[in-house]
């Protein structure tokens, strides 16, 4: 006769696949700090460069607290934009009406923590633009579910370290390369950069 035990262990390893995939596993974190052993000036550089790369302005910027805050940008319109909301973030149900576009801007953190220790935190901000059917539109705010943010700190640390750059698979031995990036030609004697790691 099984005991109660071994029931309820049963019943859980029935149950729990179930529950698993319940769960909205699909929603990706936000990327953690990015800590950086490079002076202050060459993370915030690349950073705006990386901004204006991908055509975004900057409505505020101060050195003096390490804050940018992009412009918006479109993402998506028409009739692809629902699935495309789904993509970055996560997606209010509609009773009325239908979503026409989608678009986002960064608020980044570059943060001073030691001479040549730099860490950088990128935060999206998503908004789509619901038409209800009598024609009044309104923005919603949509939680983001990484993937902005990770794109971002990508294309931050390709500018910085080169293509082989990822945030997920660091090569052995890749941060002890020189970086190909320099924060401006006229600067002279630019610390050799170690590379980054990610906060806990």
């Amino acid at each position: 006769m099984i005991g109660r035990k071994h029931l309820l262990l049963i019943l859980f390893l029935l149950f729990a696949p179930a529950v698993q995939d319940w769960a909205p596993a699909r929603a990706q974190l936000v990327p953690p700090p990015l800590r950086l052993y490079i002076p202050f000036e060459a993370a915030w550089d690349g950073m705006v460069e990386t901004l204006g790369k991908n055509e975004f302005e900057l409505l505020r910027q101060n050195r003096g607290q390490g804050f940018i805050l992009s412009s918006f940008r479109e993402y998506s319109a028409g009739l692809l934009t629902e699935s495309h909301i789904s993509k970055i973030g996560e997606k209010p149900k509609l009773i009325d009406g239908d979503w026409v576009r989608v678009r986002h801007q960064f608020e980044i953190r570059v943060e001073l923590i030691a001479e040549r220790e730099t860490v950088v935190t990128v935060d999206a901000n998503i908004q789509a633009l619901q038409r209800e059917y009598l024609g009044k539109e309104t923005w919603i705010e949509i939680q983001t579910n990484g993937k902005l943010e990770e794109t971002l700190l990508t294309q931050f640390g390709q500018h910085l370290f080169g293509d082989a750059f990822s945030l997920q698979e660091p090569k052995k031995g890749f941060w002890e390369r020189d970086p190909t990036y320099a924060p401006g030609q006229e600067r002279q004697g630019v610390p050799r950069i170690v590379g980054p790691e990610r906060l806990p």
